[in-house]
């Protein structure tokens, strides 16, 4: 389950199974309003939306480059169109136990929407899908 407070305009969601984009976030009701993939506008409470979680597919299909990869670490770093500069070192590790953010300190991150999260407030632009 999904808070409303942990998301922002533009994160995917899920809703039954269907990659969903928020469009707008009611807070006092609880409610998201959203576009999925069908291009059919939705509404529905925070508690039917669910997180999607942040694999290698999706690091992938959001323009990270894999580096290297063993049988337990695959570790992928920003394309050149999505690099930081000041940041060389920043990027993600998939391990067995999830997706860890790899830049001044390590973090956790479990789903899409955090990610994008945390890219838009580094870069102050939104985490787009490159390629599906």
């Amino acid at each position: 389950m999904i808070e409303a407070r942990e998301l922002r305009i533009n994160n995917l969601i899920s809703h039954n199974g269907l990659i969903c984009t928020v469009e707008i976030i009611n807070g006092e009701l609880d409610q998201i309003d959203f576009l999925g993939y069908d291009d059919f506008y939705y509404s529905d409470k925070t508690e039917n939306l669910e997180p999607i979680p942040l694999t290698e597919e999706w690091l992938l299909k959001f323009g990270f480059e894999k580096i290297y990869s063993t049988k337990v670490r695959s570790v992928f770093d920003f394309s050149e169109d999505l690099r930081f500069g000041y940041l060389d070192n920043f990027g993600f590790s998939n391990t067995s136990s999830g997706v860890t953010f790899i830049g001044n300190k390590f973090e956790h991150i479990k789903y899409v929407h955090q990610l994008q999260n945390l890219y838009f407030a580094l870069k102050l632009e939104e985490l787009n899908i490159i390629s599906l």
